[in-house]
């Protein structure tokens, strides 16, 4: 692939609470599978594996009309990352082999909602991520990327819960062009 992967297909349970002006606060917390890689293909490169990737979040909605609304928040993610060198390790022993296992990334989503009927709805947008950890040993995840999905949300009075699985898209327009390899 020539652009990174990182695949996030996110289960997220969220509680809101609605206020009267229409406007909703939702606090959430997902996990997901991930996958990574580089910005270029790279023949014989390392593995890279993301693992237990974790994410939590703020997001306020605003409603437009019965079946728009508009969402837009941060989010916190963080993850371990397995580097498996495409060499004998102590190779990189020698000259002081860096590697950093913890991945952080803050994101921030904008995207709207449309709703199909009374429970389900759909949602797409862009989200602008920006790489917290270094020397993760992937191409940095900071640039702008995009979200889609497809959630159910059940309403009670001022409370509500949903689930929202998700597939995110990060550096899909990088800040940054990565040198070469």
């Amino acid at each position: 692939m020539k652009n990174a992967l990182l695949l996030l297909l996110i289960l997220s349970i969220s509680f809101s609470v609605t206020a009267q002006s229409g406007l909703e606060l939702k606090g959430y917390f997902g996990a997901s599978g991930a996958m990574a890689n580089w910005n270029e293909d790279l023949d014989g490169a390392s593995s890279v594996d993301i693992e237990n990737l974790m994410e939590v979040g703020i997001l306020l909605s605003k409603s437009i009309n019965d079946k728009f609304s508009l969402s837009g928040g941060l989010n916190y993610s963080f993850a371990k990352v397995d580097f498996n060198p495409n060499s004998p390790p102590c190779i990189y022993c020698a000259s002081g082999y860096i590697h950093n296992p913890d991945f952080q990334m803050l994101s921030i989503p904008v995207y709207a909602e449309y709703a199909l009927g009374k429970i389900f709805y759909a949602a797409a947008g862009p989200v602008l991520d920006f790489q917290l950890s270094e020397e993760n040993n992937l191409s940095d995840q900071s640039g702008f990327g995009y979200l889609i999905g497809l959630g159910a949300k059940l309403k009670k009075e001022k409370f509500s819960f949903s689930i929202f699985p998700n597939y995110k898209r990060h550096n899909v327009i990088p800040f940054e062009k990565e040198g070469t390899y």
